[in-house]
């Protein structure tokens, strides 16, 4: 189980961060059409009985649209180094939580999220404040706030995301946003994480 989740992550942590890094953008560019097309399919696929206006066209835009663009923003806008820091970041966020729920997690962290645990969240938490001032100062980022804060802030965010796709998978009773992925269910589950916390760090980077 756990190498199924290792091996796909790894090749497509790989291929996010070789595309961000390159100089350049038409293959970030790319991979984020890729991306968002994906991810409408696969909301679509989870939305497709759903008659709410709301639920079926304004929150895709909310949810995902709005965020993909941003991250390009990001990578055009402020550099690879600063997209480059939040992927790891949370990368880190998610293994952490995930690795430290599985081994010490015994406290049910929601009932939307039955295999998420407070034990988990915590331990993100804390592993995100740790190496935040590190990975920073590593990418020499020119952000004016508190490396302790801006951890916090990333892996709060992370787990919100994590949160708000489980609930709106719970709300449609599925358990993958789909089948691309072996271990990880679909992209939306995957990229769960970095679309909430990708415009809260964007707000920052704005007005920090």
């Amino acid at each position: 189980m756990i190498i199924n989740r290792i091996l796909p992550g790894f090749i497509y942590g790989f291929f996010f961060l070789v595309c961000a890094q390159l100089e350049n953008i038409v293959f970030i560019n790319l991979l984020l059409t890729f991306f968002l097309i994906q991810l409408n399919i696969e909301f679509y696929n989870i939305t497709v009985s759903e008659r709410n206006i709301f639920y079926k066209y304004i929150l895709p835009i909310i949810y995902f649209i709005i965020p993909i663009i941003i991250i390009k923003n990001i990578r055009t806008g402020y550099g690879s180094e600063y997209l480059v820091f939040l992927l790891l970041m949370t990368w880190i966020n998610d293994i952490s939580a995930f690795f430290i729920g599985k081994k010490i997690g015994k406290n049910k962290l929601s009932n939307i999220s039955p295999n998420k645990t407070v034990e988990g969240l915590l331990g993100s938490i804390f592993i995100c404040i740790l190496v935040c001032g590190k990975l920073s100062f590593f990418f020499n980022l020119s952000i004016n706030i508190n490396s302790l804060l801006l951890g916090f802030i990333i892996s709060i965010s992370c787990n919100a995301g994590d949160l708000l796709e489980s609930k709106i998978k719970r709300k449609y009773n599925v358990k993958d946003s789909g089948k691309i992925m072996k271990g990880h269910g679909g992209i939306l589950d995957r990229l769960d994480s970095i679309l909430i916390a990708s415009t809260i760090y964007y707000l920052i980077l704005i007005y920090f």
